[in-house]
């Protein structure tokens, strides 16, 4: 392939190319919207895609003496609640929600996470991982509000855009890591393994 035409192959990947990805087996992103629906929105847009927040979330007990470690978290520090339409976040607190979309990224597409421009005006920090190439899976996304006034987080509605870029095959892809990729396959929130 000549110098160009592989150019022409990497970079930030517009609607059409997120769309076309969406339909291969097994597809992007399912379910997938291809118009932008609903508010907070969610669905496809020009250079990226809205995903919607799940219903179900672990909120961290406090005061029970456990400390929370990257390296694993005991599920005692959290309990698990499901709710339909809408979670209030009280002031100055975190939970962990989940995407309802599932990910199958190619093994030369990585995807940033960029919170909505509505949630941040409140006073939310929407954080997700990079969507690395060849991993699988529901995003697990911590909410962290800011404000000292709770936060109303509406579910089934668009919560983060995803970015996606694409690039040369890396070496290792994240089923390949050394470190075992101990994300690959989650099916919703998951605690710090």
């Amino acid at each position: 392939m000549s110098e160009p035409q592989r150019d022409a192959l990497q970079g930030l990947l517009s609607d059409r190319e997120i769309a076309a990805l969406a339909q291969t087996d097994p597809p992007l992103i399912a379910p997938f919207v291809s118009r932008q629906e609903g508010k907070p929105s969610y669905g496809l847009g020009s250079f990226g895609y809205d995903i919607r927040l799940g219903s179900r979330f672990l909120v961290p007990d406090g005061g029970s003496g456990v400390i929370l470690d990257p390296k694993g978290t005991p599920a005692e520090a959290f309990h698990a609640i499901a709710c339909e339409g809408a979670f209030e976040l009280p002031p100055e607190a975190f939970v962990l929600g989940e995407s309802i979309e599932r990910f199958t990224m190619p093994a030369d597409v990585l995807g940033l996470c960029f919170g909505k421009s509505s949630y941040a005006r409140c006073g939310l920090i929407v954080n997700l991982c990079p969507l690395e190439p060849d991993w699988r899976g529901r995003l697990t996304i911590a909410l962290i509000n800011t404000s000292p006034l709770p936060i109303r987080l509406h579910v089934g509605q668009g919560i983060a855009q995803v970015v996606f870029f694409r690039g040369e095959r890396p070496t290792r892809a994240y089923s390949e890591k050394e470190s075992g990729g101990a994300y690959q396959d989650q099916t919703g929130v998951t605690l710090p393994q």
